[in-house]
């Protein structure tokens, strides 16, 4: 991982905000799962434009259990990132906490301990800096990092264009 000097940095939620989230179990964990909610793609451009670097912090509950098999995720996740990056879209960190609320973990959102080397090992500026996401939990994360939280609806149309103009 590289130094990064005094960067604008936006932590991503992923599922409900980046992702489109089933409501029956809540997981992407098939291709056919796979849905880029509508603005994210130009959204996500926009930052990039504005200096701001990717970081994707989600939690996704039981993965790697038979319930929710890492091979589930991995095929969906993966292809994601694919369809991002072939739209000039690059993520320098994607942190995934695999716990169920019940293991009261330390990375768990709204927890930072996912994040806590990143945090330590770079200058990010914290003023300009931000978390976008559709959960309490994603509010309560950027309290504890003491930066600006913008939130969607779940499964919304991205406003990240409209909160950066």
């Amino acid at each position: 991982m590289q130094n990064i000097t005094q960067q604008k940095v936006a932590f991503l939620d992923r599922d409900g905000t980046l992702i489109y989230e089933p409501a029956d179990d809540f997981q992407v964990d098939r291709i056919d799962k796979l849905f880029i909610l509508p603005g994210v793609i130009d959204g996500l451009q926009l930052l990039q434009k504005k200096g701001y670097i990717l970081v994707i912090v989600s939690n996704q509950d039981g993965l790697g259990t038979k319930k929710f098999p890492r091979k589930s995720f991995d095929l969906p996740h993966n292809k994601m990132l694919r369809i991002f990056k072939d739209n000039g879209i690059e993520f320098e960190q994607v942190y995934i906490c695999p716990h169920l609320p019940k293991d009261r973990c330390e990375c768990r959102k709204p927890k930072i301990g996912l994040v806590k080397e990143f945090l330590e090992t770079n200058t990010i500026d914290m003023k300009e800096s931000l978390v976008y996401g559709n959960q309490e939990s994603d509010r309560l994360f950027a309290d504890m990092l003491g930066i600006r939280f913008f939130s969607v609806l779940t499964n919304g149309q991205c406003t990240l264009r409209n909160n950066l103009l």
